[in-house]
This record gives structure tokens, C-alpha cells and sequence, in this order.
């Protein structure tokens, strides 16, 4: 569906977004391993999600959902279909987090997905989960379809060599599943979602989250030199005895949508707010960044609700400075980096991204979807082996905008359009569906 856009006189307002995806899959993926029925308040109704819901529901879950609420009534015993065979679509959380959950189960499965998940790696579960002793059987790229013979599985204990929280999330379900224990380390910390969850909804379960901090240095006599306790970030450990009880999950509304009209604030000057908005701690990174380059960022009526961090969130822009993205700022940043592109292009100087290479192997490859749609605009961009280099603060010519197939992309030149000298066109706008098939009407509320 191409879709045409004009630039905005005036680009503010007041939305609320949809609930957040991280947070949806986790809860719907968890009613696999639940003892009692799991309810979801404020469930996204995208593509990605309702693969989620598919998944889980060929398993043998019992899934009903009426306006703003799903229910998700697990069964006895797992089973699946007569094929073996479940699709994840264009979901990698989906096919990975459920890889960890049907490795550590009593059934067989072969996890698919449409042509875009299917060149996306799957190596970086299948390690980890062949490590704890499951039986998994993909070619010789490592990607889907991916049979998985599941079985009980080994106590595990693994430091994650990518920064990865899908790879965290899989191990660690694939644990519960097998009522092993597991001990996750990690040197960058990533989205804790997962464990957030696992607490929630199995209170008072032995669920053990260890972050380090910098301390003094006790042998430093001047008590000046500050130093690491330990040799990690952050260590999970799960129990064998951890078992997920079921109740209701309430969905704050997800930061990575809200960022492409947050970031409008920004190249505009005006102001944006949006309400009920997740706020998890792994998540704000955005609007970290936002106030390093120059933006208001306010923050109100903070609360935690079933977990989870939220609240109200304004932003006003102003004059943009230059900020290197780099390290853990990428890792914090990761599915901000094409909005975050797009706003340095209305920048006056040169943004440097380092340590992006994850981006290569989203839904497209990233880095170049973004360089080449900013050439398009008439925007100097390099490519660089792990990131961009975007010199911005000149004319943003309107263009015909490539999705690449991804709605990240999409989302993000739309904003960009909004700002363009002349109309611009994106080739297809229907991929926004994957994450928030309201975007559009979203979009009509602060355009003015």
C-alpha cells in the first residue's frame, strides 16, 4: 500500500499508544508454563503480537478476547497439531522465546516463519539451548524452520556473549519449562522484561536478580578509587522449583512506537505528550538521548503497575546538538536507531552510530535501509562496518521512501516526511501492521 505525505505547518499534541510488544509476548508466551489462566489488559493487536497469540494457541492454549482484554487459559498438557508445525510469521520473539519453551517441554515441534524471519539468525539460541542438552535441528545457516525435540534439560549457567534479551528470555524459559535452574550473566545489561514477568506472575518465587555497581575501593586509602564487586552487570538465577501462577498483566503503552512522536517534538520544536507509557528503566534510553541533545523531557504520574514502570511523558524540542552513539547507548537504543537517524538528519553537524551491527539482521538490514532512504532525501550519509555517519542540518528533500519491509523503516520516514521540503511517498505503508496498525491514525492527531 503506497501512501503519500505531505510536511506538517505544525506537528504537536496529546496521544496515548498501544500496549507495549515486548511485554505482550512474554505474557502470552508465558501461559504455555502457567497453572492457572493469564489475563491481559491492553493488548496490542498487531501482527507480531497475534502470532504470539497463534503460537501459543496451537499448543493447546484456550484464547479469548473481548474489547481491551485477552485471556489465555493454558491446558493440561501441551499438544500440537498433527503437522508439528507452528508459525511465528514475522515474529523472531515469538520463535525465539517459544524455541526455549518447547526445548525444555515434553513435545515436538518445527518452528517456521514467513520469508523475513526465515534468513534472521537462529544460532544464538541454538547454542545455549543445545548446551542444556536439547535436541534441535536446523540447517546448515542456522535459521527457520528449526525442529525441536523438546526433553528435560541440564541446570545451565551462561554468560550471554551478545546483548541480547531475547537469548536471555529464551534460556531462561527454557529453564522453567524444564524445572532446572539457570543462571544467566550479562555484561550489558538488556531489557528485563522477562524476569520482571516471571516475579509478577509467580509471586514470591525464588527469582533471584543481582545487579553490580561501582563501589569505593576499600584497599584505597584515600577511599577515591571506585571499582567493580564483581566481573558482571547483572546475574539472574532462576530456581528449579520456580513455577509461573497466572493472574493479570496490565500493558503500559510501548516506548518504541511512542519514540517516532516523540522524536517529531524534537525536529519540530513543539511538544508531544503521551500518557500511560511504559517506562522500564531498560527502556528509556530514548528519552535519555532526547535531553542530551537538546529536549525538554518531563515526566509525570509515575507508577508501577503489574511490574512494570509508567507514566506520562512530554516532550518540547528545541535546538539539536550532535551526540556519537556508541557502546551500551546503541544497546539501550537499538530499536530507536532508524528515528534516532532520521533526527540527526535535521541535526547541524555529523552524528556518528557505532556498535550496530545487530541492526543487520532485523526485519531488513537496517543501516542500509536508513542510508539509502536518507540519500533519497538528499541527506550525506556513509555506511559504516557497524553503523552510520550522518552529516545533517541541510535541506531534507521530500522523496519516494522505501519500507524495505520493515515497519521500523516505514515509521520512521513517515516521520521524516512530516518535515520534508515538498511530498514524499512511502512504497509501502502496510508493514507498520507489524507493530502498530494504528501509526497512521496516531499520526493524523499531531500533524497539523
Amino acid at each position: 500500500m503506497k501512501k503519500e505525505l505531505n510536511p506538517v505547518k505544525k506537528f504537536g499534541g496529546a496521544i496515548e499508544v498501544p500496549g507495549d510488544k515486548s511485554i505482550a509476548h512474554r505474557a502470552v508466551l508465558l501461559s504455555l508454563l502457567s497453572k492457572d489462566k493469564i489475563e491481559i489488559i491492553n493488548f496490542p493487536d498487531n501482527q507480531d503480537c497475534n502470532s504470539s497469540l497463534k503460537s501459543v494457541e496451537a499448543l493447546g492454549v484456550i484464547v479469548e478476547r473481548s474489547e481491551n482484554l485477552v485471556s489465555l487459559t493454558p491446558p493440561e498438557n501441551l499438544t500440537i497439531s498433527d503437522d508439528g508445525i507452528i508459525d511465528c510469521g514475522n515474529s523472531g520473539t515469538t520463535a525465539r522465546l517459544l524455541a526455549g519453551i518447547i526445548a525444555g517441554s515434553d513435545i515436538s515441534a518445527t518452528i517456521s516463519g514467513d520469508d523475513s524471519l526465515s534468513k534472521r539468525p537462529m544460532k544464538r539460541i541454538i547454542a545455549p539451548l543445545t548446551e542444556m542438552g536439547a535436541e534441535i535441528f536446523a540447517d546448515e545457516n542456522n535459521t527457520l524452520p528449526m525442529k525441536i525435540n523438546g526433553k528435560k534439560l541440564l541446570p545451565f549457567e551462561y554468560r550471554l556473549p551478545v546483548a541480547s534479551a531475547q537469548v536471555k528470555s529464551s534460556v531462561m524459559l527454557a529453564g522453567l519449562a524444564s524445572s532446572c535452574s539457570v543462571r544467566v550473566i550479562e555484561d550489558i545489561i538488556t531489557r528485563d522484561h522477562t524476569e520482571l514477568m516471571i516475579e509478577h506472575l509467580g509471586e514470591g518465587l525464588d527469582v533471584r536478580v543481582i545487579k553490580a555497581e561501582m563501589v569505593v575501593d576499600k584497599d584505597d586509602p584515600r577511599k577515591k578509587k571506585m571499582i567493580m564487586p564483581e566481573d558482571f552487570k547483572k546475574e539472574i538465577k532462576i530456581s528449579s522449583q520456580t513455577k509461573i501462577n497466572g493472574g493479570r498483566v496490565d500493558i503500559p503503552g510501548d516506548i518504541s512506537t511512542a519514540a517516532f512522536f516523540l522524536a517529531g517534538a524534537a525536529i519540530s520544536k513543539h511538544t508531544v505528550t503521551v500518557a500511560h507509557l511504559g517506562l522500564n528503566p531498560t527502556r528509556t534510553a530514548f528519552l535519555t538521548y532526547l535531553k542530551t541533545i537538546g529536549c525538554k523531557v518531563e515526566i509525570t504520574d509515575k507508577e508501577t503497575v503489574s511490574g512494570e514502570l509508567r507514566g506520562t511523558v512530554t516532550v518540547t524540542g528545541a535546538d539539536l546538538k550532535v551526540k556519537k552513539i556508541s557502546g551500551d547507548t546503541t544497546v539501550g537504543l537499538i530499536d530507536e536507531i532508524p528515528i534516532v537517524a532520521v533526527i540527526a538528519a535535521f541535526t547541524n553537524g555529523t552524528t556518528v552510530i557505532r556498535d550496530a551491527s545487530e541492526l543487520k539482521v532485523k526485519e531488513s538490514d537496517r543501516l542500509e535501509a536508513v542510508a539509502e532512504n536518507l540519500r533519497l532525501a538528499g541527506i550525506k550519509c556513509g555506511l559504516l562496518e557497524d553503523g552510520l555517519a550522518i552529516e545533517g542540518g541541510t535541506e531534507f528533500s521530500g522523496a519516494d521512501f522505501k519500507s524495505y519491509g520493515d515497519h521500523r523503516i516505514a515509521m520512521a520516514f513517515s516521520i521524516a516526511a512530516m518535515f520534508a521540503v515538498g511530498p514524499s511517498t512511502i512504497d509501502d505503508a502496510s508493514v507498520v501492521d507489524i507493530s502498530c496498525p494504528e501509526f497512521y491514525e496516531l499520526l493524523d492527531k499531531v500533524r497539523n
